[in-house]
């Protein structure tokens, strides 16, 4: 989404993209907590305590919120990184065997189209396990049903897909179409897609740890259920929206670092990735309908050309 498209009043009631869904019921309990010590003042019992403030300063449960969202959000920028490397090098691999590749036959042609659609595959199938889903239509157009089936019984899909490709590269270097370096290269590509979806991985199979995060749910709840204890006595009943306006801004900022310490899933604020993998599709297959330089007219006119000459 480009924000810029939208109105700062659109943004601030658009509620779906926010974490006000995942805290509105913790925000409604802390407020009918609030009610009740302000009735409980109201019929003179010991409710009025501003000394609970102390107990956990506030400087130092925002230096722990500031620490958490600020490592969410390294963990959320750094596989978006991750993700636009993997689709720029699927890209960049995808001209160079368009490129480079010579083409005797049809069926050398045809081959070519089909290990750079594999790239797309490729990219299909890291999203798939980034999503701990298995193999599905998406990613069945673009290879063939051997490899489908093949795939369906495989743990590691991306793997074996690199596997292809560096298969198919050897076999170019055997028959004298690509050079040693070359096959070297174009191994070294693949291999650093691996890494960086080996980073991605990483990011995902690996949460903020468990006891940090229950230790900040610990104090956020101590320090949301005292604050009606500090300002029951100076502020009665507004005691309620502002308890529920303390508790609203805390755990927002502990739920948006839980939404984006895991980008990849399907969580509207998770990276775009399906609009990634579109859009590198549409730029492979623009690639792949421009022709290759082998069987283009330009190829054409200057192998005439020369014979005229």
């Amino acid at each position: 989404m480009n924000y810029r498209e939208r109105s700062w009043f659109y943004m601030v009631f658009d509620f779906k993209s926010s974490v006000i869904p995942n805290i509105w019921t913790r925000v409604l309990v802390i407020m009918i907590f609030a009610l009740g010590v302000t009735i409980a003042h109201g019929n003179n019992l010991p409710m009025s305590q501003p000394i609970l403030g102390s107990i956990i300063p506030g400087i130092v449960l925002g230096l722990l919120l500031v620490f958490r969202t600020n490592t969410a959000y390294d963990r959320y920028w750094e596989g978006r990184k991750l993700i636009g490397l993997i689709a720029k090098n699927c890209c960049i691999m995808a001209k160079n065997i368009m490129v480079f590749v010579p083409e005797n036959n049809s069926e050398d042609y045809s081959k070519k189209i089909y290990h750079i659609q594999l790239l797309i595959a490729l990219f299909m199938a890291i999203k798939l396990q980034l999503r701990q889903e298995k193999v599905n239509e998406e990613i069945k157009s673009y290879i063939s049903e051997i490899q489908y089936l093949q795939l369906s019984r495989t743990k590691n899909i991306s793997l074996q897909i690199t596997k292809w490709l560096a298969t198919y590269f050897d076999e170019l270097a055997k028959n004298n179409s690509i050079n040693q370096l070359t096959l070297i290269n174009w191994n070294k590509q693949i291999e650093e897609i691996y890494i960086y979806f080996g980073g991605c991985e990483r990011i995902a199979s690996t949460p903020i740890p468990k006891a940090y995060s229950i230790h900040l749910k610990h104090l956020l709840l101590i320090y949301c259920f005292a604050t009606p204890f500090q300002f029951v006595a100076e502020l009665s009943w507004w005691t309620i929206p502002v308890a529920g306006t303390i508790s609203f801004a805390l755990l927002g900022v502990e739920a948006i670092g839980l939404e984006i310490e895991n980008p990849f899933g399907y969580d509207y604020n998770d990276l775009p990735l399906d609009n990634i993998a579109t859009k590198m599709t549409e730029d492979i297959q623009e690639l792949i309908n421009s022709g290759s330089f082998n069987n283009s007219e330009l190829w054409q006119g200057l192998v005439s050309l020369q014979q005229i000459t």
